[in-house]
């Protein structure tokens, strides 16, 4: 299904307004629902935005009184998404027939996108969903048809990073639970492994996680602005050249444990983006084995998941078995 392109021209002629209003705010208020603040910043940086018939591509623009606001705007509306199902060999660790909890390999997508559109392993899912069994229903015209599961993720884990994540065949399920993750009382640990060795045994970390400005699939640590996210690391063994961890997420951040690492000075091993890549081994025999073994790889492990059942009501726990590429690490490093 190809892309709708909506032409829209809104014009606005301001007569009361507070002083020093910016320009983004301002038609944030005034323009429909559909336009999010990331769209209105977009449709100003083209250039579609006229102020008093001058062209105006910064957002922070102040306004004044009698000024007249045209907009000429390409709304672009997204296709449907349609998810495909395909044969796919998924680790199941538990299941039924409200939600799954699956073990993610190392170096697989999760969700379809442009750049992913099949092999993930929601498209996997939806082919082991319609291969199940669903019963039989009486020919009463009265009775309506059982339609389609479909599947919804509950979290997320990064595409180089291995472990458990929760998938659910119904939106109210993924309702109940957001609002569990919410209340901190789905409680999720991960294994890591960071460079260099840490002194402390215990370690807590609390701060304000933003997305970088110059790179937007980067987070950095800002004081005042952003989302605010609390991790504790606890220290299981310290080998030479690393250290093996047990991480504890009590908010759940984009990269979170990732960027706390690095503040820390200690990132996960193999984390290109955030500095893990520098090895910190006098041997070149090991690195070289490293950098050609372990290109797609992050020491970073989903290992177990606690959470209540939001039909059954009942406390389920699961641990899954560590990946044998964090095995070989630790003997390497021995």
């Amino acid at each position: 299904m190809p892309k709708q392109i909506i032409k829209k021209y809104y014009k606005f002629f301001i007569d009361k307004i507070k002083p020093k209003t910016r320009l983004d705010n301002y038609l944030i208020e005034k323009l429909p629902i559909m336009y999010t603040r990331s769209i209105i910043h977009q449709i100003i940086r083209l250039g579609n935005v006229y102020i008093n018939k001058n062209k105006i591509i910064q957002k922070k623009s102040k306004l004044k009184k009698k000024d007249i606001i045209e907009i000429y705007n390409l709304y672009i509306k997204k296709a449907k998404f349609f998810l495909k199902s395909e044969k796919i060999k998924i680790n199941m660790i538990y299941e039924d027939e409200y939600l799954l909890i699956i073990n993610k390999p190392f170096n697989s997508v999760v969700h379809p996108g442009t750049s992913n559109p099949k092999g993930t392993i929601l498209n996997g899912i939806k082919f082991y969903l319609e291969k199940t069994k669903i019963p039989k229903i009486p020919k009463i015209p009265k009775i309506p048809k059982i339609p389609l599961k479909k599947p919804y993720l509950a979290n997320r884990i990064d595409k180089e990073t291995s472990g458990l994540i929760i998938v659910v065949t119904d939106d109210k399920i993924l309702n109940n639970l957001s609002k569990q993750f919410t209340l901190n009382l789905i409680k999720k640990k991960y294994i890591a492994l960071v460079n260099g060795n840490i002194e402390k045994n215990n370690i807590t970390i609390y701060s304000n996680i933003i997305r970088n400005r110059k790179n937007k699939y980067k987070m950095d640590i800002s004081k005042f602005r952003g989302k605010v996210c609390l991790s504790t690391f606890k220290v299981i063994e310290r080998l030479k050249y690393i250290t093996v961890l047990k991480c504890r997420l009590y908010t759940g951040r984009t990269h979170q444990l990732r960027v706390h690492l690095k503040k820390l000075g200690h990132p996960i091993f193999n984390d290109k983006k955030y500095g893990g890549d520098q090895i910190l081994c006098k041997k070149k025999i090991i690195n070289h084995i490293i950098k050609k073994n372990y290109s797609n790889f992050i020491a970073l492990h989903a290992n177990s998941l606690e959470l209540i059942h939001p039909i059954f009501r009942n406390k389920i726990k699961y641990n899954s078995i560590i990946p044998y590429q964090i095995y070989l690490l630790s003997f390497i490093f021995l």
